[in-house]
C-alpha cells in the first residue's frame, strides 16, 4: 500500500486513540528553555550574551512520551523515577494535570530529578546545560519501580519504553515487563539509547535513529537504502523483536519487519527543521498510538513519519496532537495520491 493508501485511513485510526491505553515505562525528566536575543559577543570570552526574553519548563523525556500520547488523545499511565525536590514535584503536577496516571511513579529521595536546560536565540539553540545523576537508583526504588510498572499493566493496550540511560530501565524490568507484556498479547516498542539491543530483546518493535543503529553495529556506516535495510535485519536478530524502524533526519524512516521480503522506506515530509528536540518521542508515541489502535507496522510508521515533520517545525519540545497530525496527514495525502510515496529497499 502507498502512502496515499495508508493517510486516508488517518482518521479511522486516530478515531479510536480516545478508547486506547498506553503504559509509557522510563526516564522522565525536566526540559526547561530560555529564549532569548543575541546581540553581542562577550568580552570575558568568545561566546554570544543571550538576553532573555521568557523561559518555559515542561516535562521530558519519557514523561514527554506520555504528552504526546495525550495530545493524540489516548489514555496513559506513567512509570519512572522522580527525586524529591522542586523539579520533581512540577512534573508530578504537570502530569496529574495532563491526567497522566502516576500511581507508578516512583519518588526516590537519593536522586535528584534530571533537568536539560535548553538557551535558545533566534531559533537556534545556543547551549544545553544538564543536571542528573547517572548512577544506578537504589534497590529500593529500581525494586518498588519494578513491581508499580508490573502491576500498571492492567488494562493498557501497549507498553512504550522510552530509555535515555538515566537509571529508570535496568535488565530485570525490562525482561520483567516485557515478558509480563508477551503473556498479555499486548506490544511493547522501544526508544533506545544502549548500543547493545540484546538488551531489549523480546520486544515488538524498537525505533533508534541512524547514529543509535550505527552504534549499535559498532559504528559501521549506513549510507544507502541497501545499508539501512541490511542493519535492519541485523538489528532485528540482536533484538528478537518483530520490526525495527530507522528514523534518518532528511532522509526519512525504513521500517524492516520480520518476516517481509523488502524493507518499506517513508520519505521525509518536514518543509523546514527548525528543532529536532523531542522528535523521537514523538515518533514512538505516535507509533504507539497508531499501533494500539489496530494500525499495522507500516500504517503506523507512516503517521508517525507525519508527526515528526510536525514537531520539528516549531522550536522546542512540541508534544503532536490529533488536530495537527490529521491535519498534516490530508496535506501529505494531497501531495503524494498520485505519486504514491513508498519505496522499497530490496
Amino acid at each position: 500500500m502507498s502512502d496515499a493508501g495508508i493517510l486516508s485511513r488517518a482518521a479511522e485510526v486516530v478515531g479510536r486513540f480516545p478508547s486506547r491505553r498506553l503504559l509509557v515505562v522510563g526516564d522522565i525528566m525536566l526540559d526547561e528553555y530560555v529564549f532569548g536575543t543575541v546581540g553581542r559577543i562577550s568580552p570575558e570570552a568568545p561566546v554570544p550574551v543571550v538576553a532573555v526574553t521568557r523561559e518555559t519548563k515542561i516535562p521530558g523525556g519519557a514523561a514527554n512520551v506520555a504528552f504526546n500520547l495525550r495530545g493524540l488523545g489516548t489514555g496513559v499511565e506513567m512509570a519512572g523515577l522522580l527525586g524529591d525536590d522542586a523539579q520533581g514535584r512540577f512534573v508530578a503536577r504537570m502530569l496529574k494535570g495532563k491526567r497522566v496516571g502516576t500511581e507508578a511513579v516512583v519518588v526516590d529521595p537519593d536522586r535528584p530529578t534530571t533537568v536539560k536546560t535548553r538557551v535558545i536565540a533566534h531559533s537556534q539553540q545556543v547551549v544545553r546545560v544538564d543536571r542528573e545523576q547517572k548512577a544506578p537508583p537504589s534497590r529500593k526504588a529500581s525494586d518498588t519501580l519494578l513491581r508499580k510498572a508490573l502491576n500498571a499493566l492492567d488494562g493498557v493496550d501497549g507498553v512504550v519504553f522510552s530509555d535515555y540511560r538515566k537509571g529508570a530501565l535496568n535488565g530485570e524490568l525490562v525482561r520483567e515487563v516485557t515478558a509480563a507484556a508477551n503473556r498479555k498479547g499486548i506490544f511493547v516498542a522501544v526508544d533506545p539509547k544502549r548500543s547493545d539491543f540484546s538488551f531489549y530483546r523480546g520486544c515488538t518493535v524498537i525505533t533508534p535513529n541512524k547514529g543509535e543503529a550505527q552504534a549499535a553495529l559498532g559504528g559501521r556506516e549506513l549510507e544507502t537504502d541497501l545499508d539501512v535495510w541490511e542493519a535492519g535485519k541485523e538489528l532485528l536478530r540482536a533484538g528478537r523483536s518483530k520490526a525495527v524502524l530507522i528514523t534518518r533526519g532528511e532522509d526519512g524512516m525504513t521500517l524492516v519487519e520480520r518476516g517481509k521480503g523488502a524493507c518499506f522506506h517513508v520519505p521525509a515530509f518536514a518543509r523546514q527543521v527548525f528543532d529536532v528536540t523531542g522528535a523521537g518521542d514523538t515518533v514512538i508515541g505516535t507509533l504507539a498510538a497508531c499501533l494500539a489502535a489496530g494500525a499495522t507496522m507500516r500504517e503506523a510508521a507512516v503517521l508517525a513519519n507525519v508527526a515528526a515533520s510536525v514537531v520539528v517545525g516549531e522550536v522546542g519540545t512540541v508534544p503532536i496532537t490529533a488536530e495537527k497530525l490529521l491535519r498534516a496527514a490530508d496535506q501529505r495525502n494531497l501531495e503524494r495520491e498520485s505519486a504514491g510515496g513508498k519505496r522499497t529497499c530490496g
